[in-house]
């Protein structure tokens, strides 16, 4: 039987990699949304834990198969000679209020979805046809605008690409270092938390941030093709979800890559689990208000989304796994917008009690 061609592998893989996100993220409610109100309630709980372990074993298991010179993630969209600081920064902002508005990011509503719930239909369609907008459509004009007036050169700074290794120096060696620290850092946030099973929050964790380099080891290795070359990329989920909408509309005439399928797989995952759990029922809104809402949310989350180079699995654990500056800047502007949202969503609440308060 002859070898599958790379780019077939790929999809394979990308397919296999989704739906494996999706079957851990429904079992688990993996959410870094629901991570961000376990610190702002001021206690490091399940999520808190899931996210830190994520992130440090993104980062180690990327950093190792760079190291060894097994991947090339050095020609990542994160790690370009371009440091788009504003749309970074502003996009970061923008896609963590959405997500507050919305109640979950673009991966939660892809599981959610998979369960019935037509409210994370109507976002992940407001949040693929924005961010389509902004990557190909008129909202591409205040993209080019902003990246225009706010974007750095790293050359200018003497350095090869906006790697945090590389700023620090010493290149690889460095990276591992840095890997090293996020792994204690984790097992220090695990030890100190209060989650009910740290452990598996922890194995939650691992299982996700492994995902996050297999998927940097299926476009980079298994999909390399010397006659076609294609950018090594693992799981995002803003840019691919727009294109996922493009590619069913217009399937005759495009072509599936690694972020469609790995949509796919992703809802393929969570669904099955969803049907053998019972879980499948539907949900929808409760009022025009909660629909204008996640509305909003979703059109912050793709606008935002694009502009940060990813979401909060793209950007804050696809992009931080290559300890590029630009990620870092764009996962700490999505979680200071979460908590600005998450002010504003309170600030809302509170004065909509006070309206139904009785006159003294």
């Amino acid at each position: 039987m002859d070898a599958l061609e790379p780019r077939t592998a790929m999809l394979l893989a990308a397919l296999a990699i989704g739906a494996a996100f999706g079957v851990t993220a429904r079992l688990t409610a993996f959410c870094f949304r629901s991570a961000v109100l376990e610190l702002l309630a001021r206690r490091i709980g399940f999520q808190a834990v899931a996210w830190t372990f994520a992130l440090a074993f993104a980062v180690t298991a990327t950093q190792v198969l760079s190291f060894t010179g097994t991947v090339d993630v050095s020609e990542s969209i994160y790690l370009s000679n371009s440091l788009p600081w504003l749309t970074l920064a502003l996009g970061g902002v923008l896609f963590g209020i959405g997500m507050i508005l919305a109640r979950g990011c673009g991966a939660r509503h892809m599981v959610l979805v998979a369960g019935g719930n037509l409210r994370s239909a109507i976002v992940l369609s407001v949040l693929g046809i924005v961010a389509y907008m902004t990557l190909r459509g008129i909202l591409a004009v205040p993209r080019t605008s902003l990246e225009a007036v706010g974007t750095l050169d790293i050359a200018t700074l003497g350095l090869a690409s906006q790697s945090l290794a590389d700023l620090i120096g010493n290149g690889g060696i460095t990276g591992l270092l840095i890997a090293a620290i996020f792994v204690v850092g984790a097992f220090v946030v695990a030890f100190k938390s209060g989650a009910k099973a740290p452990r598996v929050a922890a194995l939650t964790g691992v299982v996700v941030g492994l995902l996050i380099a297999a998927g940097w080891y299926a476009s980079g290795v298994i999909g390399y093709d010397e006659f076609e070359p294609v950018r090594a990329q693992s799981l995002t989920f803003t840019a691919p979800v727009g294109n996922a909408i493009q590619f069913l509309m217009t399937y005759t005439g495009a072509s599936a890559d690694f972020g469609i399928v790995a949509v796919g797989g992703v809802v393929i995952g969570a669904l099955i689990v969803a049907l053998v759990r019972g879980e499948w029922h539907l949900e929808a809104f409760e009022t025009p208000h909660q629909l204008l809402r996640y509305v909003g949310g979703g059109a912050l989350m793709g606008f935002g989304g694009v502009l940060a180079l990813g979401c909060t699995i793209g950007a804050g654990l696809s992009g931080v796994s290559t300890l590029s500056i630009g990620s870092i800047l764009a996962i700490s502007s999505i979680f200071a917008g979460a908590l600005l949202g998450d002010l504003l969503v309170r600030r809302r609440i509170e004065a909509r009690s006070m309206e139904v308060l009785p006159a003294e």
